[in-house]
């Protein structure tokens, strides 16, 4: 090992114990190791108290710079959590208060079961799946009488509210779309056809329908429609 290594590692306190106690011996009779000691020791205070200087200087640079970024961060986590809630809390509430369409379908009891005919078996078999919600079966039901009976209006009025119960509510706007308005299912149909509308997101038809209807004040229709609209504006 040079001296100069010595120097340093012992100024350094990296020695060992026994070549610690070998370089001060040496130390104590070499005056000029001495000096060199000393000399070492003092170069070294100097630049460490001119790194120490500078070091501090760094670091207190540093030191701002990250508490501006820090509070910058802190500032826009802070407004990013609350932009987050009160967009949550927005959403939120925009879902709670957005009327459900489907809460404006108005319950329908079927025709009470006529005896006779076989026509009217099966029209009383599709009706009484129909009042026990079993829609799936009765679309198939009304939809096959359908085939031979293309223009009753009672089988294109229970065949698209079979349809738009089970979701299928573009086949139930086609099937209501044919009802003719001299039938006595026409308000009723043209009711549906506002709520299958607005179901869709055509608020412009479901309200121009649901206005046709509530002018009239014939029946309790009126104010169904009238509760829609409300709830669409």
């Amino acid at each position: 090992m040079e001296e100069s290594e010595q120097i340093d590692k012992y100024i350094k306190g990296e020695l060992s114990p026994e070549q610690t106690e070998n370089f001060l011996r040496q130390l104590q009779v070499n005056l000029d190791l001495q000096k060199r000691v000393a000399l070492r020791k003092v170069v070294i205070a100097g630049i460490g108290q001119a790194y120490a200087d500078e070091l501090k200087s760094k670091l207190i640079e540093l030191d701002h710079s990250l508490e501006k970024e820090n509070r910058f961060r802190f500032s826009w986590k802070m407004a990013a959590a609350f932009a987050l809630v009160v967009i949550s809390g927005s959403v939120l509430y925009l879902i709670l208060q957005k009327p459900d369409p489907l809460n404006f379908d108005i319950p329908e009891p079927g025709l009470p079961n006529v005896m006779g005919t076989t026509d009217n078996i099966e029209l009383n078999n599709a009706m009484s799946t129909f009042k026990a919600e079993d829609y799936v079966t009765a679309v198939t039901a009304f939809e096959g009488l359908l085939k031979t009976q293309s223009k009753n209006d009672t089988l294109i009025y229970y065949s698209a509210l079979s349809n738009f119960r089970i979701g299928k509510s573009q086949q139930a706007i086609q099937e209501w779309n044919q009802i003719n308005v001299t039938s006595e299912f026409f308000r009723k149909a043209q009711y549906r056809l506002a709520i299958a509308y607005w179901l869709q997101g055509d608020t412009n038809k479901a309200t121009e329908l649901l206005k046709s209807i509530s002018v009239d004040k014939s029946d309790s229709l009126t104010k169904e429609a009238q509760k829609a609209l409300d709830a669409i504006n």
